[in-house]
């Protein structure tokens, strides 16, 4: 509400993060019988980061992913270093977002027409967060393909 977010900056090992993310939603997955994808062997470089914020942002659009997702569908989460940055990627093969409100989506209380109940906040929350880290957050939707995620992380000083 106050529209601030404190943040408690650390060197954090987001491949740790992910796999703690992915063990919380599988059993989630199992129960809609959507497939969670992640690389969990892959090296990444550590990020500076608060990691209780990065994994609510991780959590948000999993499970913002999970309530749009069909049976039989499937959440991917993908990472890649950009530029000293770190691009963290939640993709779904959800109805998508149509066009008109991709630019209005991180709004608060923003809730795309027919979509699934919620509060509208979560996307706005994550947001921000992202902002505080120095990161920036967006979505590319196609109806009827899915929607890709994707928020950028500074790496570590320290590597």
């Amino acid at each position: 509400e106050s529209g601030r977010i404190d943040v408690s900056f650390d060197t954090v090992d987001l491949a740790a993060l992910l796999r703690h993310i992915v063990t919380i939603f599988t059993p989630q997955c199992a129960d809609k019988r959507v497939t969670l994808e992640w690389d969990a062997e892959r090296q990444l470089p550590a990020v500076r980061a608060d990691a209780s914020k990065i994994a609510l942002v991780l959590t948000n659009l999993v499970s913002n992913a999970l309530r749009y997702v069909p049976a039989g569908g499937a959440i991917r989460l993908g990472v890649d270093v950009y530029n000293r940055l770190m691009h963290v990627r939640v993709s779904d093969n959800g109805p998508g977002i149509p066009l008109e409100f991709q630019s209005r989506i991180f709004e608060r209380f923003m809730q795309v027409p027919g979509g699934h109940e919620g509060s509208g906040l979560g996307l706005a929350i994550s947001k921000e967060i992202i902002k505080a880290h120095g990161g920036a957050i967006w979505v590319e939707s196609s109806p009827a393909t899915g929607s890709t995620f994707t928020f950028t992380l500074p790496l570590s000083t320290k590597e």
